[in-house]
């Protein structure tokens, strides 16, 4: 009991006050219809959206999204942005959370995945978030919450993707620093090693224990992305997860790239998506 009662008060310790900001000019970055609550775990930063609708005091619905990226970057290159505020905004209105947290580029490593525990443990215990979120995983977004969500299935509601990475051999480009970058993150000092375990690290070899639990899966993607293609990403992954038994589907978006447009950020059928796994309910 003591050792519990310790971990709660350390939880505590780790998330700061709500901080209420208005939407637009003094808080560009979170949407209309929230507050942001600022979160703090394993030495970074994270973020809560929360609703302002919100009624209920226990397993509150919720989106996480992936990448949070904001530490030390300029407003124009952080995320989420403003583009994902029409989805957040639909969501919130329904009564379902959002939230991040900055592991800054971790490709989905070990170190990275930990710290994405520690902020699961602290969101659902403080502010009583249900223990099955949603993901929502934008570009390398994938690298990371796909991992974690391999690794941690039970505790994974569903996922959806915009033009996820899923695949280490596809991005970040061989010889890239991104790639030395990830080498790194990975605990590899020789590349060539690095390269040869890109497949075996990627979330396209490890859907099994997702698919075993059924963990329903939306993923849009362009068939004119050159940085991140469908073919070497989404559509093996897909193929490999229906293989297995599990419940996927892919929309190819025709025409569109690696891009921030409105048929990825304002998909209808997206919201129905998550708002059928999250709610039960058709989207409004």
């Amino acid at each position: 009991m003591a050792r519990a009662i310790s971990f709660l008060v350390l939880i505590c310790m780790l998330v700061t006050a709500p901080r209420r900001l208005s939407a637009g000019a003094d808080d560009p970055f979170t949407p209309a219809g929230a507050s942001r609550i600022e979160v703090n775990v394993g030495g970074t930063s994270g973020f809560l959206f929360k609703p302002i609708t919100d009624s209920t005091n226990s397993d509150r619905p919720w989106l996480w999204y992936a990448p949070t990226l904001f530490r030390d970057l300029p407003p124009n290159q952080q995320l989420p942005n403003a583009r994902t505020h029409w989805l957040f905004t639909k969501l919130l209105a329904r009564g379902i959370w959002i939230a991040g947290v900055d592991v800054g580029e971790s490709y989905g490593a070990p170190a990275g995945r930990s710290v994405y525990s520690e902020f699961y443990k602290a969101v659902t215990t403080q502010f009583h978030l249900s223990p099955q979120p949603c993901f929502l995983a934008q570009s390398r977004g994938g690298l990371m919450g796909v991992d974690w969500a391999e690794e941690n299935p039970e505790d994974v509601r569903c996922i959806a993707g915009i033009y996820p990475v899923l695949n280490l051999a596809s991005w970040p480009p061989a010889g890239s620093p991104l790639f030395r970058q990830a080498a790194t993150a990975y605990g590899y000092t020789s590349l060539p090693e690095f390269q040869k375990q890109l497949i075996q690290l990627s979330p396209l070899s490890h859907a099994g224990p997702l698919a075993k639990a059924q963990i329903p899966i939306f993923i849009l993607h362009g068939d004119s992305d050159r940085l991140v293609p469908e073919q070497n990403n989404s559509r093996p992954f897909v193929a490999a997860y229906t293989a297995l038994g599990g419940a996927a589907e892919l929309t190819i978006v025709p025409g569109k790239g690696h891009e921030e447009v409105d048929e990825y950020f304002k998909s209808d059928r997206l919201l129905q998506f998550l708002m059928n796994q999250l709610l039960n309910a058709p989207a409004p």
